[in-house]
């Protein structure tokens, strides 16, 4: 049960009340006992997670096998899978307690490192698998310098934290020495269904201190909000302690995703992060994916995007799909720039491919609510602009097809207690939509 679990937790392991409130902060509170129970890492939970059901079903050995073309199943021969991830923009590798300062890695090209995260997508179709990044080629170098084992925000403020104004997605700090950066899991090609399936949900890897541009970022947040609320100094002070505990403490480097797991980062090497954290529908390389396959820009690209919210209105909901457009939340952002969008948690590469206006009331006034059912849907229609860094093209008229399922799922789904708790209604859920006639009209 949760409780014998906890119960044998380090003390305090999980205590995150001095770190502020906010959906990024939550999201690590949900994890931590799931996580810790696994020794902090999130590829084994995936791991074993994905090991004991596919045992269950007489499969012995579905988490090892590559995602690759050969293994698709027959219905989707002729169809391209990408998957979408994030690569931290630098990772921490932790040194040994006699040395002074830990390693940086810094992605970037030669004269200047990024400030965000990158978009890596995992791409599977008929000549193959590769990764795609949102960066030109020589953008995928690295360097190195020394950091400071002892967390300070203000060892990052040319990152840009919270609110993140006047942000690059660069900045031309000073590094010491330059490499490239390995390719992942060691070809950079043929990944197994438990590396894809881990780098693609880590949703707590912007916090682990290994990663630490985007945890000081997701904590500056919480930061900005107790001086706007004029905390005391001693809150303060007790709230940076809280963040500078979390940052030395390595249960939780392991949130994120070494791009050689099962193997250990060295100053190489990177680290991936769910793909939320750059584009959480992941519509734009599947654009991106039609388009430089050779797709006709004259033809009408039809998607539907499936959205497993719990409920329709909040700040981070509207980002999801206004992003994509001309709307108030990226008001003189250019395409592929820096934008941290209300309700996200990190900055990021701006997304929008559309040149058409959309904002909340707009957006609201095309949902349409299914009878009988909590889902709604929403058809959305744009024309595509240029945005390089994804490898848009402009000129292709888009329509989506939106579905809301506004359900309660879980995202943490561990220990037999809750499994047991969400089964029946998860169930429920899911013959539902598969048999509501009205969505399958619609779509």
């Amino acid at each position: 049960s949760t409780t014998t679990i906890t119960a044998t937790f380090p003390e305090g392991i999980c205590n995150t009340k001095d770190l502020g409130g906010g959906p990024g902060v939550q999201i690590i509170t949900d994890l931590c006992q799931t996580l810790v129970y696994f020794d902090g890492d999130w590829t084994k939970f995936v791991n074993d997670m994905l090991d004991y059901t596919s045992k269950s079903y007489g499969d012995e050995d579905f988490k090892d096998r590559i995602a690759g073309s050969d293994n698709r199943l027959q219905s989707l021969q002729s169809t391209d899978l990408l998957i979408q991830s994030a690569l931290v923009p630098n990772s921490r590798v932790r040194s040994n307690e006699t040395v002074d300062n830990d390693a940086a890695v810094y992605i970037g090209g030669l004269d200047k490192i990024f400030t965000v995260p990158i978009s890596a997508a995992y791409i599977i179709n008929a000549s193959g698998t590769s990764y795609r990044y949102s960066t030109e080629p020589e953008g995928m170098d690295i360097s190195i310098s020394q950091t400071s084992k002892k967390h300070s925000f203000g060892d990052w403020e040319e990152f840009y934290l919270y609110p993140g104004d006047d942000g690059n997605v660069y900045t031309d700090k000073i590094t010491e020495s330059r490499n490239s950066l390995s390719p992942a899991f060691g070809s950079g090609e043929d990944s197994t269904l438990v590396q894809v399936a881990a780098i693609s949900s880590a949703a707590a890897g912007a916090s682990s201190p290994l990663a630490p541009s985007t945890f000081t970022q997701l904590f500056s947040e919480n930061g900005y909000e107790l001086e706007q609320q004029n905390a005391t100094a001693a809150r303060l002070k007790l709230f940076a302690q809280a963040v500078a505990r979390v940052y030395n403490q390595p249960m939780f480097d392991k949130f994120a995703v070494c791009n050689q797991w099962p193997n250990q980062c060295s100053l190489s090497d990177g680290l991936f992060i769910d793909g939320g954290f750059v584009d959480n529908p992941s519509l734009v390389i599947n654009v991106a994916q039609y388009q430089i396959s050779g797709g006709d820009l004259d033809d009408t690209l039809r998607v539907i995007l499936t959205n497993t919210n719990e409920a329709w209105g909040d700040d981070y909901q509207y980002s999801l799909f206004l992003q994509y457009f001309d709307s108030p939340i990226n008001e003189g952002v250019e395409p592929g720039s820096f934008q941290w969008a209300p309700g996200m948690f990190t900055p990021y590469q701006s997304p929008q491919i559309f040149g058409d206006f959309m904002d909340e009331s707009i957006l609201d006034g095309l949902i349409e609510p299914i009878p009988d059912s909590n889902m709604t849907t929403a058809l959305l229609r744009g024309i595509t602009i240029d945005n390089p860094t994804f490898g848009i093209k402009a000129g292709q008229q888009v329509e989506i097809l939106l579905v809301n399922l506004n359900e309660p799922i879980t995202t943490y789904i561990a220990t037999p207690a809750i499994v047991d708790y969400f089964t029946e209604p998860l169930a429920d859920m899911t013959v539902h939509i598969a048999e509501n006639k009205e969505l399958a009209n619609r779509i």
